[in-house]
């Protein structure tokens, strides 16, 4: 039995590091490496009896989410082409491995650390493709995803959390420094504004409960990339205030269209991908709802497929995670690596939502699943124990 138990322990801890180490580079990989370590982490707990000592936190929000799911699957108008997207509540799971699995401090920063050291690593595969094509937004960095979206919503979280531990940490961690630097600089490349956004949100949710003189730095420091940077990132900045952009004025249409749909499905929604099924059933005059299908934002997208009733349940997940950080946080010493650890997630959230307000980040698995992990990093058994112990 003690032997069964070791052997297990050891697959659940290599899936752990193979699941950050993975995640800039293979979703296959990714998540086979997950699948892996959550079977191996439910073997445990069938074999040492277990389940009762088990922790689900967020419980109530995620299945208030599932059940809404369901409904909207069932009163789908393309039941068909709709409930292969229920496979994707798997990945919640991830949120409660780790916040079982991971069992100590040290293994919680080893990951973290991984998980920074896999999207430093990463961004070699950005500074290639500007090396060999040039900077230009037709030549944008996309890492090994085939989408510059889902790497630039990768960048944007990893770069989070290292810039909350060294935010709140900076003698410990300031050999962060040049990681974070490439990490910033490859996002340029990518030329994705909404996670340059989420970038900003996050670095000034972080300075903002650190020390709030450090703001004024802000457009010091913007200032200077505006001036450094590439004609072309320079003009994709610019575009940020152009209320004329042409993209802008895409998400416009699409929320309008949006818009129009949940009005004739508020509460429980269409379902999941019904844009292709009932588009035809409403003026598109720009032909941006038929040609991308997806809305951009986070919101509309749920509203539409999922009503009031999935917009209310997903936004509760957020609202609960944030008032469970803040009772652990109040009850914590402000130099404790667990208060560092806190922001640090708490941050890479904030900038996860606000980049969610211009694309449809969550319904991308390689950024929702790396999001369910460092949404459980403060939340960890480890972190619970040090915690309790202080």
């Amino acid at each position: 039995m003690t032997l069964r138990f070791i052997n297990i322990d050891k697959v659940i801890s290599f899936s752990l590091m193979s699941f950050v180490c993975f995640s800039f580079f293979s979703i296959s990989l990714t998540q086979i490496s997950c699948g892996v370590g959550g079977l191996a982490w439910m073997a445990k707990c069938y074999v040492t009896r277990s389940w009762g000592k088990q922790m689900f936190p967020l419980t109530v929000p995620f299945l208030l989410f599932v059940l809404a799911c369901l409904v909207a699957v069932v009163g789908a108008v393309d039941f068909s082409g709709s409930y292969k997207s229920l496979k994707r509540l798997l990945e919640i799971l991830i949120f409660f491995w780790a916040v079982n699995c991971i069992e100590s401090e040290g293994q919680r920063d080893k990951l973290s650390l991984l998980l920074i050291a896999s999207a430093t690593l990463s961004t070699l595969t950005g500074f290639y493709t500007a090396w060999e094509t040039g900077i230009t937004i037709h030549s944008r960095a996309e890492g090994t995803m085939s989408v510059y979206m889902t790497y630039a919503g990768l960048l944007m979280l990893a770069l989070l959390v290292a810039s909350g531990k060294l935010i709140f940490a900076p003698k410990e961690n300031k050999w962060l420094g040049p990681a974070i630097i490439l990490m910033a600089v490859c996002l340029l490349l990518t030329f994705t504004r909404q996670a340059w956004l989420g970038v900003l949100a996050g670095v000034f949710f972080l300075i903002w409960f650190r020390k709030k003189s450090l703001l004024w730095f802000m457009p010091v420091v913007l200032g200077i990339i505006l001036l450094i940077s590439p004609a072309d990132v320079r003009q994709r900045i610019d575009s940020l205030i152009n209320l004329n952009d042409p993209n802008l004025q895409i998400r416009l249409a699409l929320w309008q269209g949006g818009w129009l749909v949940f009005k004739d499905h508020p509460l429980t929604g269409c379902g999941f991908k019904c844009i292709d099924a009932v588009n035809q059933d409403y003026p598109d005059p720009t032909g941006y709802i038929k040609k991308l299908r997806g809305l951009h934002n986070n919101f509309i997208q749920l509203a539409v497929d999922m009503g009031l009733f999935g917009v209310v349940s997903w936004i509760s997940i957020w609202v609960v995670y944030f008032m469970t950080l803040y009772r652990r946080l109040v009850s914590m010493p402000d130099n404790s690596t667990n208060r560092r650890d806190s922001m640090a997630s708490a941050a890479a959230v904030v900038g996860f939502l606000v980049a969610g307000l211009f694309e449809t980040n969550f319904y991308d698995a390689e950024v929702s699943m790396v999001l369910y992990f460092i949404m459980a990093l403060p939340l960890t058994r480890g972190a619970i124990r040090n915690n309790s112990a202080s």
